[in-house]
């Protein structure tokens, strides 16, 4: 098992993630829409900081896999907005659905911290997620994650309670 950047070898696989998160109507994490885009130029221009959106900001995009799958993927951002300080932080994350509750998240969250601090010169990370988010809340507490608080964001027209913690990373 290891975090690599982004390659073709696990696209299918990839996709495939996509259709089990829209089978089980999961929406805590979006990966990447492939129908929509060119997954491979977004990560590039979201790592190099070209053509981004209005307000957003360098990110580094990297790939859990085992074997020959596609088992997760996080996104770090290099740096935080006045949105990303109440919805979403530095680093974002989402493990396939057939692959939940295996300690997956656990360790790519480890590993992307590692990734946040060595690469990216990250010292302190935020990471947001849904109050009702229990699993995701585990993983980020497994990884010494100290809350901060909760606070109510309106995502979509609909208000959310998100937890916000910090890590410090050694």
């Amino acid at each position: 098992m290891e975090l690599i950047a982004p390659c073709k070898k696990y696209y299918s696989s990839y996709i495939d993630a996509i259709k089990e998160f829209s089978e089980y109507k999961v929406d805590t994490y979006q990966f990447l829409d492939a129908s929509k885009y060119d997954i491979f130029e977004k990560i590039e221009n979201f790592k190099t900081g070209k053509n981004l959106p209005l307000n957003y900001v360098k990110a580094t995009y990297l790939w859990l896999v085992e074997d020959d799958e596609f088992i997760g993927e996080v996104s770090i951002r290099h740096e935080l907005t006045d949105s990303l300080l109440c919805f979403g932080g530095n680093i974002g994350y989402g493990i396939r659905y057939s692959k939940w509750n295996k300690g997956y998240g656990t360790i790519m969250l480890s590993l992307a911290l590692k990734h946040a601090k060595e690469v990216v010169g990250l010292n302190k990370v935020l990471i947001t997620c849904n109050d009702n988010n229990l699993g995701s809340a585990r993983v980020i507490e497994k990884n010494f994650g100290l809350l901060q608080d909760k606070i109510i964001n309106v995502i979509d027209g609909v208000e959310r309670i998100t937890r916000r913690y910090w890590i410090e990373i050694n």
